[in-house]
């Protein structure tokens, strides 16, 4: 799912999120347990009751994969307007070969993410993850 030699910052700042969101979700990081639970979670959608999969040809380039998350982006806002909540998830691509088998995507087709679909557990309280400052991660050239 993450490039394999991901460096610092943008690996600090991933392990720092996924520390946040699963202990939010009750998943500390010396389980032992840990991965199998955190495997359990996605792969049951965070209890959302549908999946989208979204896919692209597999003759697009970069720009087209820039294009399908603007379009997935406009998918959730459009899903939020309706009372919904979504959650993007690239761990689907880990099972690429069996969600293409079972949703029926052809060998010309590769696994985007799966978004999943629901309404908001009440009760449940809200989890913001840190986000690194805007001078961090934007540089505005020639200004």
């Amino acid at each position: 799912m993450y490039p394999a030699q991901l460096a610092s910052p943008y690996l600090d700042r991933l392990s720092a999120a996924a520390a946040q969101r699963y202990k939010a979700l009750g998943i500390v990081r010396d389980d032992p347990d840990r991965p199998m639970k955190i495997a359990a979670l996605n792969s049951e959608a965070f209890g959302a009751p549908v999946v989208l999969f979204c896919y692209l040809d597999r003759t697009m380039g970069p720009g087209q994969w820039g294009d399908a998350g603007m379009y997935l982006q406009t998918v959730m806002l459009l899903l939020r307007a309706e009372g919904l909540h979504s959650c993007p998830q690239v761990m689907w691509t880990m099972y690429r070969k069996t969600v293409s088998q079972i949703v029926g995507a052809d060998d010309g087709l590769v696994l985007f993410c799966g978004v999943a679909v629901g309404f908001e557990k009440e009760g449940v309280p809200r989890l913001r993850t840190g986000r690194a400052d805007m001078t961090e991660t934007v540089s505005f050239i020639g200004v």
